[in-house]
């Protein structure tokens, strides 16, 4: 009971400095269970909005950059040491679930004859309502994840998922793909 009273209050005050700190572009419901460990940063004229009852794990580090958008629907569960990096937009569904490790990057490095560059390309991802990713799965730029999915351990998702489908790694199965870049 303590420890759930400290969890209310911490997440009161959190909230209310954010709201202070941000005004208009940190709409999150009252009502959420954000662990102490957990990190949300919102910078530039980002925006971020967190439906009733989210729930984040120690360890998680979302971060807003620039014109980003973030949105959580409610009632979505992020286990521990899961990440977004939002440049451009995000769009997570109600009822979702989230393994540990989970990370969401709606931007990647560009990459040239010289090499890595700090320029960004820049995307936007949805994930729907009542989706499972299980753990250390990754979420890229391009991804549309239809309502109901599935996404195993690992996998790596960067394209259009139906709804209803479940996305998994053969165990046996190890693809690499090379490109050469003129």
């Amino acid at each position: 009971m303590t420890r759930t009273v400290f969890l209310i209050i911490y997440n009161l005050i959190r909230i209310s400095l954010m709201r202070i700190r941000h005004g208009k572009r940190y709409e999150v419901h009252w009502l959420q269970r954000t662990s102490p460990g957990a990190h949300i940063s919102l910078s530039g004229n980002g925006r971020v909005t967190i439906g009733r009852n989210a729930e984040f794990s120690s360890g998680c580090d979302f971060q807003v950059h620039g014109e980003g958008q973030l949105s959580i629907g409610g009632t979505t569960y992020f286990n521990r040491y899961c990440m977004i990096s939002a440049h451009g937009k995000v769009n997570v569904g109600e009822h979702c679930l989230f393994g540990p490790g989970v990370k969401i990057f709606d931007n990647n490095h560009k990459f040239g004859p010289n090499g890595v560059s700090t320029d960004l390309s820049i995307g936007e991802i949805h994930i729907g309502d009542r989706c499972w990713i299980a753990s250390d799965a990754i979420i890229l730029k391009g991804a549309q994840i239809g309502d109901g999915c599935v996404i195993g351990a690992g996998c790596v998702i960067d394209h259009e998922v139906p709804a209803g489908s479940i996305v998994r790694l053969q165990q046996s199965q190890t693809v690499t793909k090379i490109e050469t870049i003129r």
